[in-house]
């Protein structure tokens, strides 16, 4: 663990440059594999598990709660399973992100990478599939053609945790076609 000491304007100034050119509303690695099967979720854990992962990486208890409140959404859909990635970089071996999968037969990765620490949120969507989608909340990585996770929608308030629910279900309803 690291401390940081200064203003909040020095913190998210450092934060910035030393995270790399990763986009700060995604909340998908950058080297997401667009047709990884998934079959690692990280190992399966129950709510309060997620929960502990979600409220210990979060940066505020603001964020950890639309986070959790957009995750308890995504359940609440049906057929959904969430859990991190692994990492071997942490401590506890799971990622800073959380996944959310169809719980059928697993063709396609997660719908949905949320990122605990900030509330960034990428979607298995591209353009094409939120043209009829018109929100602020909605923004679009910076990635090759083809590639299908395009669509962030960061959970900056409850109205972004809205849309990112409307948007699961769109992404749901691709991978189950």
């Amino acid at each position: 663990m690291r401390l940081i000491d200064g203003t909040p304007q020095e913190i998210a100034e450092f934060l910035r440059l030393t995270q790399g050119e990763e986009d700060p509303d995604a909340g998908a690695p950058g080297d997401v594999d667009a047709d990884a099967s998934g079959e690692s979720a990280g190992g399966a854990l129950d709510w309060t598990q997620i929960a502990e992962l979600v409220s210990g990486r979060a940066r505020s208890p603001e964020i950890a709660t639309r986070v959790l409140d957009f995750l308890r959404g995504a359940v609440a859909l049906g057929g959904v399973e969430i859990g991190p990635g692994e990492s071997e970089r942490t401590h506890d071996g799971r990622t800073d992100y959380v996944m959310v999968r169809d719980a059928g037969v697993r063709r396609f990765g997660a719908v949905a990478y949320v990122k605990a620490t900030n509330g960034g949120l990428t979607l298995r969507l591209t353009r094409e599939d939120v043209v009829d989608v018109d929100d602020r909340a909605i923004s679009f990585r910076n990635v090759r053609a083809g590639h299908q996770y395009v669509v962030n929608c960061p959970l900056r308030d409850e109205a972004a945790v809205q849309v990112a629910l409307t948007l699961v279900q769109l992404a749901l309803a691709k991978v189950r076609q």
